[in-house]
């Protein structure tokens, strides 16, 4: 976990029906990002996980996204754990929201058996300490603004819940809609322990549609 400690985390995902949406592709962008400096990657699914080992070597966090409701939750049962681990994850993300169908706090505990960290993913400060005090190695605020009672997302990223976990004492992982170089230095001076980055560096449809919004030829 210390190769984390105090770098960039990229997020290689494509949903389906993305034009990305390929293992092998997924796999490129990882390497890319890792050329590119990156500390570690975050890569949903078993398949995924396997064609980025073959290709890097950096930490991998791995996840598994189970519709659920109106969103993806995180990784909501120890069989998803189970085959990240086998497919050569290095640390699990979970959904510890209220909004999970899974056990929640418990599964902390049974994925720590299979001899693997696991990343808290929470939606608020009360959420995050309860992580926190349940095990998690390390909490990210990877759901604030995407759970039903925080709806519409904001643009922003939420240091605000990044510099209240880790004043606390908390390990916290910045995730959730950081775009540039200034929000990344800002969740550091809040507290930051590492930075997720995803979109603004792997999708470009959103890096193409937020430059393009920029144009005389936009609609806006």
């Amino acid at each position: 976990m210390n190769e984390l400690r105090g770098g960039l985390i990229v997020s290689c995902q494509a949903p389906a029906g993305h034009p990305l949406r390929d293992s092998e592709v997924i796999a490129r962008l990882a390497e890319s990002a890792v050329l590119g400096g990156a500390a570690g990657l975050r890569v949903n699914s078993a398949e995924d996980v396997i064609a980025v080992r073959r290709r890097t070597s950096v930490p991998v966090i791995g996840l598994h996204k189970v519709r659920h409701g109106h969103r993806d939750v995180i990784t909501p049962t120890l069989d998803l754990a189970a085959g990240l681990a086998e497919a050569g994850a290095n640390m699990i993300a979970v959904d510890l929201t209220p909004e999970t169908p899974g056990p929640g706090l418990k599964l902390i505990e049974q994925i720590h058996t299979l001899g693997l960290p696991v990343m808290g993913d929470v939606s608020s400060l009360d959420e995050g300490l309860d992580a926190w005090e349940a095990g998690a190695d390390v909490v990210g605020t990877t759901l604030s603004g995407y759970t039903a009672r925080q709806l519409p997302t904001p643009h922003d990223p939420d240091l605000h819940l990044v510099g209240a976990l880790a004043s606390r004492g908390v390990r916290v992982i910045a995730e959730g809609r950081y775009r540039t170089e200034h929000q990344v230095r800002q969740a550091f001076a809040a507290g930051a322990w590492a930075v997720v980055v995803g979109g603004a560096i792997t999708d470009p449809i959103a890096i193409t549609r937020r430059l393009a919004a920029a144009t005389p030829a936009s609609p806006r």
